[in-house]
């Protein structure tokens, strides 16, 4: 077996490659019959190789790992009884019932809202961390389907109706036990057609060439919105 070890805050040794080990004497977390993950310390990733996040990897097997490790540290019993949970092979949990419980994954709708014959991209910056611009995103509710949820965030968040909806990509995020699943839309609304629930703190609208020339800062690589926002730029501008 493989043995990916994972710091505190998730960090991955690199060394020259990902860093996997033979064995580990810590709590071992089965994450197929091949490949399982320990949480270490910074000290021992740091002495392994070069600490690396997740996302700058793409690697679906440090994905897989990070995100039933964190699983398995924050699910610990059982929500039917409060009983003690028990893990088997592949992260499957048994408490007092003797139901099986499997690993949590919350679908995140986030995507595209183009302004209809503009060539523009809507973006908004977080009001909590104001470094970058990205996509509008949210999780998907109960009873309602993918396009349902992008509509609804993108309404929420910055006030403007969305239609023609359409899937586009996904991709794990296991920081937060995500699947950010990539959306595409259109809006007619250049300007906010309500109040917005606050959890941006502005919105605006990109060209291609502001995208291609980094004009503004966007999502970091590794992740969907980065690849997202790129790709309509790259598209806009053939």
């Amino acid at each position: 077996m493989r043995i990916l070890p994972v710091g505190p805050k998730d960090e991955i040794a690199v060394n020259g490659a990902i860093v996997f080990l033979p064995t580990h004497h810590g709590d071992v977390v089965s994450v197929s019959s091949n490949l399982g993950t320990v949480r270490v310390t910074l000290e021992e990733i740091t002495a392994l190789g070069t600490p690396t996040a997740p996302r700058d990897l793409s690697s679906r097997e440090v994905d897989a790992c990070v995100s039933l490790l964190r699983n398995r540290e924050l699910v610990r019993f059982d929500p039917l009884d409060g009983s003690e949970l028990t893990y088997h092979e592949h992260s499957v949990a048994y408490g007092a019932s003797g139901k099986p419980l499997f690993p949590r994954l919350d679908p995140a709708v986030i995507g595209i809202v183009e302004l209809r014959g503009a060539d523009r991209l809507l973006l908004g910056m977080n009001a909590q961390k104001r470094q970058r611009y990205s996509l509008i995103a949210g999780y998907v509710s109960h009873g309602e389907s993918l396009e349902d949820a992008f509509a609804r965030e993108v309404f929420e968040e910055a006030a403007r109706r969305v239609s023609e909806i359409s899937y586009v990509a996904s991709q794990p995020w296991p920081i937060s036990g995500s699947l950010m699943l990539g959306m595409q839309g259109y809006t007619e609304d250049e300007t906010p057609q309500g109040e917005t629930d606050g959890e941006l703190a502005e919105t605006i609208w990109a060209s291609p060439l502001d995208i291609i020339d980094r004009k503004i800062p966007i999502a970091p690589p590794g992740s969907i919105a980065y690849d997202m926002i790129n790709a309509w730029a790259r598209h806009k501008q053939n």
